[in-house]
């Protein structure tokens, strides 16, 4: 399967499904209060339903006990599992928008389950358990330690997030431009969905942006869906050694369409120390018949998403506020906010 595009009526929704959510979440302590309100309903009616070996003596067992054993399969949706990761302007946007969102929005229309649109992640996404003002009126009102609401926070979306990755049964399309290795989706979901049904079940909406760094054969190369689904930005940080790189892709379950660009590119990255060097190199014009063998005829470049996801922990898979990147001056929570 290869998932197409987004088309301009799905991400002109992602923006607005944004923008609903961003206009939702409390500003004060007054509207903290009717959010913990409805967690406080919630962990009542959990209560009386006093299932075996599912206690939830207080308000935080419950988010976990939601996080063990809510939902996180939509039924009104098919096969297909929506995984995201931080956020991009595709081509046609307006500004950027959350992939989460833009996840959503196709998944309206194409069917996709996505994590935030089942039933425990719905209720955690409405939670707003990273947000300031719901965690110190949980600490106020509940006896709990506002450190304990970010921890619970972060157990309940990584918990979610696993078992969302582990009920996968087929394709995946994964919204995301570069996967970052501190990512839910980079560091917990991808492994899991590449254990459950392998490389060639992943593809791409959003293109990969263009790495300037890397010879243009080597970043078409790793934006094969196969290979993108397996590599983290990290491998090919700048400020690393081309080696170092080299060493990673060496590691990867390779398509036997890409074996000998792979080859090559495993061969170029190891003559250079810094990429500077390897640029440079390049420029200067390597032999012809290395030329010729290093890299495969017909890969072309993808086009650029901008802006590419920053290094570091940003955002995957779902929407963890503990590993939110920081906003996007001026302005523009999920592993990953």
């Amino acid at each position: 399967m290869t998932a197409s595009p987004p088309t301009r009526n799905e991400i002109d929704n992602a923006l607005r499904l944004q923008d609903e959510f961003d206009q939702g979440k409390p500003t004060s302590a007054e509207e903290a209060m009717a959010v913990v309100a409805r967690i406080y309903g919630d962990w009542q009616t959990a209560r009386e339903q006093n299932l075996p070996g599912r206690e939830v003596p207080d308000i935080l067992s419950y988010v976990r006990d939601l996080a063990d054993h809510g939902s996180v399969t939509n039924p009104d949706r098919g096969i297909i599992r929506a995984f995201w990761s931080y956020r991009s302007q595709p081509e046609g946007a307006s500004r950027e928008v959350r992939h989460q969102f833009l996840a959503q929005a196709c998944g309206q229309t194409s069917g996709y389950q996505v994590l935030e649109e089942t039933p425990a992640g719905a209720l955690l996404d409405s939670y707003h358990l990273a947000n300031p003002h719901v965690q110190q009126v949980l600490a106020a009102d509940h006896e709990v330690e506002v450190a304990e609401v970010g921890e619970t926070n972060a157990y309940a979306w990584k918990t979610v997030s696993d078992r969302y990755a582990e009920a996968v049964a087929g394709p995946v399309v994964t919204f995301a431009t570069d996967i970052t290795g501190g990512s839910i989706l980079g560091a917990n979901e991808m492994p899991i969905v590449l254990e459950k049904v392998g490389k060639d079940a992943v593809s791409f909406p959003v293109a990969m942006p263009r790495h300037e760094h890397l010879p243009p054969e080597i970043d078409a190369l790793i934006a094969n869906p196969p290979l993108r689904a397996q590599v983290r930005k990290e491998d090919f940080d700048p400020t690393t050694s081309p080696k170092d790189f080299a060493a990673k892709l060496a590691d990867l379950d390779v398509p036997e369409n890409q074996r000998e660009a792979h080859e090559a590119a495993l061969w170029r990255l190891s003559t250079a120390n810094t990429y500077d060097e390897l640029n440079t190199r390049a420029a200067q014009n390597v032999p012809a018949q290395q030329q010729h063998s290093a890299f495969t005829p017909g890969l072309t470049p993808k086009p650029a998403t901008r802006p590419s996801a920053p290094r570091g922990p940003t955002g995957h898979g779902v929407y963890d506020p503990t590993l939110a990147p920081p906003a996007p001056a001026p302005a523009p929570t999920g592993v990953e906010l």
